[in-house]
């Protein structure tokens, strides 16, 4: 509870009262969090803090048949369905797994979701580490327990990686009794995952492949970022870009429109990118000194020469 009188200093300090006759210094309050992403962790102290962060939503293009737009109305909907997930006795959440190749659109489709959660004035929660992420879940739903959110873990194989995965099952599960909420996990690795993970509905309902965009769609994002081009132009952008992710696609067109380079050139270097895989094995055979080695030498071979 927080005192309500008005603030009369510069630095919008007000009185906290924490019980009966037990006040604490406070900075400004609000009722509700300001619709928005946020990384959250708790302080030295164990306090929760929620960071506001900006959130890139690139321009996607779907068509309505399009696995990324059956995800946003299907998550759309599924907000609207509270009462009858109560009706039936269950929690009103739900989860989505989305993998796939590193730049085929996964963290594009949940800034877009997220993008959307926003604009309807709800908030969207990014989980660092499993244990913090609770608490401040929990002291979230302390002060504003109906509120729709998301919940994302981004390479959620990495978060388990570094933390175990005991405190992301309880949450996955339900036990900590959060309501209206949805998690959104990604991973390029998914058979990094334990079967615990991707084959226990409620934990994830949806587990989603994101490929690479078809033909169709490589044509509309062109046709869109390069309005200039004519359809022979377009069709033979559409051809050179086959099997390229999204973020191929980005390059294809800043490396041609705005560095100047050939187009077949550079779709050409994009897919031996895309195939490449480096490795420090790479320079098991290579001689510590490359070239150099021989100028060393015969360096070393004067030094040994009698005075």
């Amino acid at each position: 509870m927080v005192n309500r009188l008005p603030v009369r200093n510069e630095y919008g300090y007000q009185w906290m009262i924490t019980g009966p006759n037990k006040f604490q210094v406070c900075g400004r309050t609000t009722d509700a969090l300001p619709a928005g992403a946020y990384t959250v962790f708790l302080d030295n102290c164990g306090h929760p803090n929620y960071v506001g962060r900006d959130v890139q939503a690139d321009e996607l293009i779907h068509f309505p048949d399009s696995l990324p737009a059956q995800v946003q109305n299907e998550i759309k909907t599924f907000w609207a369905t509270g009462e009858r997930f109560a009706r039936y006795g269950y929690l009103h959440r739900r989860g989505y797994l989305l993998y796939g190749k590193q730049g085929c659109g996964k963290s594009s489709l949940v800034n877009q979701i997220i993008a959307d959660v926003i604009a309807d004035g709800h908030l969207a929660f990014y989980c660092q580490y499993p244990g913090h992420f609770i608490e401040c879940m929990r002291k979230f739903r302390d002060v504003e327990p109906q509120r729709p959110m998301v919940c994302v873990f981004e390479d959620i194989d990495a978060i388990i990686a570094n933390y175990g995965d005991s405190d992301l099952l309880q949450w996955l599960d339900g036990n900590h009794q959060v309501d209206k909420a949805v998690n959104l996990a990604t991973t390029n690795y998914p058979e990094k995952l334990d079967r615990r993970i991707v084959s226990r509905p409620r934990r994830f309902d949806r587990i989603l492949r994101i490929d690479a965009p078809d033909a169709r769609l490589r044509e509309a994002y062109l046709g869109r970022k390069v309005p200039e081009l004519t359809a022979a132009e377009l069709a033979r952008w559409v051809a050179l870009s086959d099997g390229l992710p999204f973020a191929a696609l980005a390059e294809l067109v800043i490396s041609v429109c705005c560095m100047g380079n050939e187009l077949e050139e550079t779709a050409k270097l994009l897919r031996s990118i895309d195939a490449h895989n480096p490795s420090s094995a790479e320079f098991a055979n290579t001689p510590p000194d490359g070239d150099a080695s021989a100028e060393s030498r015969e360096y070393e071979d004067q030094e040994d020469q009698p005075v």
